[in-house]
Order: structure tokens, then C-alpha cells, then sequence
């Protein structure tokens, strides 16, 4: 605006320097004439000014338009920013030129997703507040205590809070022989926590009501789980000199002893509303051998031959007692194994009580 003032003021002074010329030249002229040289003299200056004004004009409408335009549409959009970092539910509004539409546009999508994430969390935050309550009840349930059984001692360890999809179960009969039963459940959390409650009662209600073995993974089967849940289920029965088993795709099961082990391979597949077929087998053991059976928690932290070496060694140290060696045999996997990425089980049974 500077520049074109400046610009018409030369040009006037110019043309003013002209016209004096003009003037002292025709001195003798008529007055006519001179008076013709005044007047547009005058007309050049009044032209000047109206030149002038007309620049300062433009550029006013130019700044205005730019601050109508551009300047307006960020200061909003600045406003509504700040709000918005205060108040979630404030709306970013979309005014201005298409670039500045553009981010007010990303900016409202992204205050959206914080709100949805937002909620999320509040509703997590409500649900575990009210799931609190039946998680408790829940692990009582899971850690009731258990009837002591002679030589036989087990270990679960969940990897998820406090619900794991694991549990293991042993009993005493009446006759003398000991039953007992570990489960792997699939998942984590409450749900499995109640699969776990669930199976666990109908386990033990059968294995107490003398069921045959290969008919409790039946009955299992034909329950109502939640879809897509299933469990991995071994069942045993040590007798004086001889043990039955039934294995629903248990992942390691083995009798061992000082110089040998025998691995107690599935009679049938995992235990799911999709059925199956089981079946039970009996075999003679010694007074040396030692049960061990687990879910595939802890074999995924040793491998199995090491840990099966682990246990014929531990039962040469500890003489036959199966706490400290499940004590020592957890010791060992916690220092060679990495995480303890599943929830972990695991029970030994001695041949004889």
C-alpha cells in the first residue's frame, strides 16, 4: 500500500515538473492558455489523490478478505482445539478454505475416536467394578480346600489375574484307591473361571459316584458350554498295583521311575460340544513309579525330556516324597524357563499311598 502512494506522489511531482516547464516557456502565451495548464495541473493532483485512495482501498479489501478468509477460520479452529482438550463432547466445526476444512475434518475424527476409546474404558472400568464380587466368589470356589489325599500333592498357578482355566482334583474311595483328575480350560477370565467351577463339580461327582473313566468326557461333551469352549480333561484311578486312565487330549501324562518312563498317551480328543469317542486303559505299575500329569503351561517353559529328567533326578534326592519334589521340580522350570505365558498345573501321585 506503502509502495503505491509513493509510487502515484512521483508521478504527480513529475508531471507538476512537466507542466512548469510547459509554463515558463510560454511565457508570452494567452491566458487562455496558461489557465488550461492550471486547471490540468489541478486535475492531475486530484487524480493523484483518488489514485492513491483507491490503492489504499484494494489493499484494505485484500487484508480483510485474507483475514475473513484464513485468519477467522484458524482462530476458530485454535478455539475449538483448546475447548476440546477441556470438554470431549465439544465439536470441532469445519469453515474455511479447503485446507483448513481438511484439518478441522482429521481433528474431529480423531476427538471422536478418543471419546469412543473413552467410553470404552469407562465401561471397562464399570464391569470390573461390578465383576469384582463374582471374581472373588469365583477363586474361593476354585481354591476351596481339598481333602488331603496320601501321596498325591499338586499346583496351580494362574497366569491371568486370579482366574485360571486350570484345576486339578484327588479324592480317597472308600475301597482304598485314590481318583483324581486335572483340566486345562480354554481362555482366561471369569468365563473360564465358570468352566472351570462347572466341570470340576460334574468331574467330581462322578469320579465319587464310581462312573467308568471313558463315561465322565461323555457326560462332559453333551453339557451346554459356551461356543467355541472347550477343555482338555485327564482322570485316574491308582489301585494297589495297577492304574486306569482316560485322557481327553491331556497334553503330557507319564508314570516314572529312577531308570524309565512310560508317557500315558490321549484315548480320546479334547472335550468340546463338537463329541467324540474315549476310552479307558489299565495298567500295571510298580512301587518305584511316580504319576505326573500337567497342562501344557508348564511343559511350554521346559521342554519335556528336561523336565522328565528333572523329576527322575529330584526323585532320587527327595526319597520318594511328592511335595518336596513338585517343590523342587517348579524351582527348576522357574529358573530355565523364560515367561510364564499360561496359566500352569500340574499333580503328582505316588504308586501307593
Amino acid at each position: 500500500m506503502i509502495v503505491g502512494v509513493f509510487l502515484c506522489i512521483c508521478l504527480l511531482l513529475d508531471d507538476e515538473l512537466r507542466i512548469t516547464d510547459i509554463a515558463v516557456s510560454l511565457d508570452n502565451a494567452d491566458e487562455g492558455i496558461v489557465s488550461a495548464f492550471m486547471r490540468t495541473k489541478l486535475i492531475l493532483r486530484i487524480s493523484v489523490v483518488v489514485e492513491s485512495l483507491l490503492v489504499i482501498a484494494l489493499v484494505f479489501i485484500t487484508l480483510r478478505g485474507i483475514s475473513t478468509r484464513v485468519q477467522q477460520p484458524l482462530q476458530r479452529l485454535r478455539a475449538d482445539l483448546r475447548i476440546s482438550t477441556r470438554d470431549h463432547e465439544h465439536v470441532i466445526a469445519s469453515t474455511g478454505p479447503t485446507e483448513i476444512v481438511d484439518v478441522a475434518v482429521d481433528a474431529e475424527f480423531l476427538r471422536r475416536a478418543l471419546v469412543n476409546q473413552i467410553d470404552v474404558s469407562t465401561q471397562m472400568v464399570q464391569a470390573l467394578t461390578l465383576e469384582a464380587p463374582a471374581t472373588n466368589a469365583i477363586r474361593r470356589a476354585l481354591d476351596r480346600e481339598r481333602d488331603h489325599v496320601s501321596g498325591v500333592t499338586g499346583y496351580c498357578r494362574p497366569i491371568e489375574g486370579v482366574i485360571a482355566g486350570d484345576w486339578w482334583w484327588a479324592a480317597q474311595r472308600k475301597d482304598g484307591s485314590r481318583v483324581l483328575a486335572i483340566a486345562d480350560i480354554s481362555g482366561h477370565g471369569v468365563q473360564a473361571g465358570m468352566m472351570a467351577i462347572e466341570s470340576r463339580a460334574i468331574v467330581a461327582t462322578a469320579l465319587a459316584s464310581h462312573v467308568p473313566l471313558a463315561e465322565i468326557p461323555y457326560g462332559l461333551a453333551r453339557h451346554r458350554w459356551e461356543s467355541g469352549m472347550f477343555l482338555t480333561l485327564f482322570l485316574a484311578i491308582l489301585e494297589h498295583d495297577a492304574i486306569e486312565y482316560c485322557s481327553a487330549g491331556a497334553p503330557f501324562a507319564s508314570l516314572i521311575r529312577p531308570d524309565g518312563i512310560r508317557s500315558l498317551s490321549p484315548t480320546g480328543p479334547v472335550i468340546s460340544n463338537l463329541q467324540g469317542e474315549w476310552t479307558s486303559l489299565r495298567l500295571t505299575i510298580s512301587d518305584q513309579e511316580l504319576l505326573i500329569s500337567a497342562t501344557d503351561g508348564l511343559v511350554d517353559n521346559m521342554p519335556e525330556d528336561q523336565l522328565l529328567s528333572a523329576l527322575q533326578r529330584e526323585m532320587l534326592l527327595q526319597q520318594g516324597d511328592p511335595d518336596h519334589m513338585l517343590g523342587a521340580l517348579l524351582a527348576d522350570v522357574s529358573r530355565t524357563g523364560t515367561t510364564w505365558a499360561d496359566d500352569v498345573t500340574v499333580i503328582l501321585a505316588t504308586a501307593h499311598s
